[in-house]
């Protein structure tokens, strides 16, 4: 991505989502549960009507770790992650108390010194965007789940 613009996220509200689940880190500690509960989760919901690749499955998981460790890094306690079906994927959605500190997505840096995840969730994801309400931030995305 080095050289190449990033794409915005654009302030926005997320689509609709169903059948959500929830979860509350406080730490960092608590990314490797949280990330083993939606991989059990996201899997429970093939119901068998798309046909899931395992990739699409670790970019999401990997989507969904990037969204809360920012959060838990650069936000405002409480961080709320939920997860809901929705009509192309999966809506991810992480909410912090730092509404004043948009997410600012890169390209310029050296992919060593990170900070080169949003970037790579914008071109995984169907859509990303984020807003913020009062004090709260939620940054979003939607991960494809089945074969193009």
């Amino acid at each position: 991505m080095s050289g190449e613009q990033v794409r915005a996220w654009v302030e926005a509200q997320p689509p609709r989502g169903s059948d959500c689940t929830a979860w509350s880190p406080e730490h960092l500690r608590d990314l490797s549960r949280v990330r083993r509960e939606f991989r059990a989760w996201i899997t429970a919901a093939d119901d068998g009507s798309a046909e899931m690749r395992e990739n699409r499955v670790e970019e999401s998981v990997l989507a969904l770790d990037e969204l809360m460790s920012n959060a838990l890094r650069h936000g405002r306690a409480p961080i709320v992650v939920d997860a809901c079906s929705s009509e192309d994927g999966v809506l991810l959605r992480v909410a912090d108390r730092a509404a004043e500190d948009p997410p600012r997505p890169t390209s310029t840096r050296d992919p060593s010194d990170g900070g080169m995840g949003l970037g790579m969730i914008a071109e995984f994801a169907v859509d990303c965007g984020w807003f913020a309400s009062g004090e709260q931030k939620v940054v979003w995305a939607v991960m494809p789940l089945s074969v193009a």
